[in-house]
């Protein structure tokens, strides 16, 4: 006998999950479906029907009953369901970004979303200086740079002992904010536990990682901010770090660990 077409077990499942999830649960009799469903017996037999013509249940024992296939069905329409969950949730934000941007549902998936409103511009940026306050690595690839919070982002995350920070941004970025900001360029440009890189950025959002804690997306648009992702799932933290760390394979260092600062500073015109 030919297994069922695809497509008509999604069919099913999309019209009949209540019922297989509860079976799932716990095996019982159509009398007792009717009540625990509480739809009448001829919808019922009608829903029944359909899910053991699915070969998704099978009656033995006196009750109804999920087959293997039909738990393992019924694992996956839940799984389907969370991941349709997860993305409404960042939806709002991830619509945001640039049509062609690739971000993995790795992080995605069981994300937290930090919307900016209009009577509360700053919310994202309060949150990342929340997270870079209590980091001790922390690295960073951005396409722009928030100049309001470019001095209370580098103190916050150089705050604390052996902090290390690390900031990879675009060459246009560099030169803007050395020419427009020379004094918050210049402390950063001293401090031994810095570092800035210049790259071409191959994304419009923004990406810092917080030690090995969690991760977070910036999303940039033409007015501003849109919002904040932030996943500290193993999965979700893999894909920060790979993206990263393509970026920096090709990235220019702007101001690098050892040496007098003086000489860092000095050395070469191209600077932060």
């Amino acid at each position: 006998m030919s297994p069922p077409d695809p497509k008509d077990i999604a069919t099913v499942l999309l019209k009949r999950y209540e019922c297989l999830q509860t079976l799932v649960n716990k095996p019982q009799t159509k009398p007792k479906l009717v009540d625990t469903l509480d739809i009448p017996r001829s919808t019922l037999d009608d829903v029944v029907r359909e899910l053991e013509q699915a070969d998704l249940v099978e009656y033995r024992d006196g009750n109804w009953h999920p087959t293997h296939s039909g738990r393992l069905a019924c694992h996956a329409h839940r799984d389907y369901l969370d991941q349709l969950n997860s993305l409404g949730d960042v939806s709002s934000v991830l619509d945001s970004t640039h049509t062609d941007e690739d971000i993995s549902w790795a992080f995605i998936d069981d994300a937290d979303t930090y919307e900016n409103h209009s009577s509360i511009q700053d919310a994202v940026m309060t949150k990342l200086l929340d997270f870079a306050e209590v980091a001790t690595e922390i690295r960073v690839v951005t396409p722009n740079v928030v100049a309001g919070y470019a001095d209370q982002f580098y103190q916050s995350g150089t705050s604390g002992q052996d902090a290390a920070f690390e900031m990879i941004i675009p060459p246009e970025i560099h030169t803007w904010f050395q020419s427009t900001h020379p004094s918050v360029a210049a402390d950063i440009l001293n401090d031994p536990n810095v570092d800035i890189l210049h790259a071409p950025i191959p994304f419009s959002f923004g990406l810092s990682i917080f030690d090995h804690d969690r991760a977070g997306l910036t999303i940039f648009t033409e007015k501003g901010i849109a919002g904040l992702l932030v996943n500290d799932t193993n999965d979700a933290l893999a894909w920060a770090g790979e993206q990263y760390e393509r970026v920096k394979q090709n990235a220019d260092p702007i101001l690098l660990r050892g040496g007098s600062a003086r000489s860092r500073v000095n050395s070469s015109p191209d600077r932060f």
